[in-house]
């Protein structure tokens, strides 16, 4: 990972630090997963000095991510969906490389609904590098505001293609219980096949 590389390459100590959290050692537990050493009394180990030391070296690569250059980027799909985290709500933009390669392009605060937001987000994907006169697939979590902005960015060349997991949800939220079972199994292979009479 770029992060772990970054700190790797200075102090020791912070890159044992990455190290623990991208195995999931929670800070208040990072003392405990040192090796202990006789008659040597461990410093900066505490819950807020490692929290300290994370946040202080990653700010900076966090900030200059949403600004890096994406014209080196060779898309085929561009995957836009709304998260929540807490009670933030959040855009993902993720993109796809011919080869498969995912490449996360950025993340804004605001709903997939804010037309305003979304329009935001695809203007700072276009003025690093994002090719926008080329076909591209986006597949988008069936928010209207989202494809307005993306037919305006893109015009024709945009191949929309809403998100199969999504409309899965929105089906079954449509539905009795008693019929989510059936629908859920039947839909998948739906979308699988190769023939229109059989998905139909």
């Amino acid at each position: 990972m770029p992060t772990f590389q970054t700190m790797a390459a200075t102090d020791p100590l912070d890159r044992r630090v990455v190290e623990q959290m991208l195995v999931g050692v929670a800070t208040r537990q990072y003392a405990r997963s040192l090796e202990p050493l006789a008659d040597v009394e461990s410093h900066g180990t505490s819950k807020s000095a490692v929290s300290r030391r994370v946040v202080a070296k990653t700010q900076a690569q966090l900030e200059a991510w949403p600004s890096a250059p994406l014209d080196g980027l060779a898309l085929f799909g561009l995957l836009l969906d709304g998260v929540h985290v807490g009670e933030h709500g959040l855009i993902v933009a993720l993109g796809i490389a011919a080869d498969g390669t995912k490449h996360a392009l950025g993340i804004w605060e605001g709903a997939t609904e804010n037309a305003a937001v979304c329009q935001s987000l695809l203007s700072n994907l276009q003025s690093r590098g994002l090719r926008t006169d080329r076909s591209l697939l986006v597949i988008l979590d069936g928010s209207k505001a989202l494809r307005k902005a993306v037919r305006e960015m893109f015009g024709d060349p945009a191949l929309v293609q809403r998100c199969h997991v999504h409309k899965l949800r929105n089906v079954l939220d449509h539905l009795p219980d008693r019929q989510r079972p059936w629908v859920k199994a039947i839909l998948p292979r739906a979308y699988g096949s190769a023939n229109v009479a059989t998905a139909t």
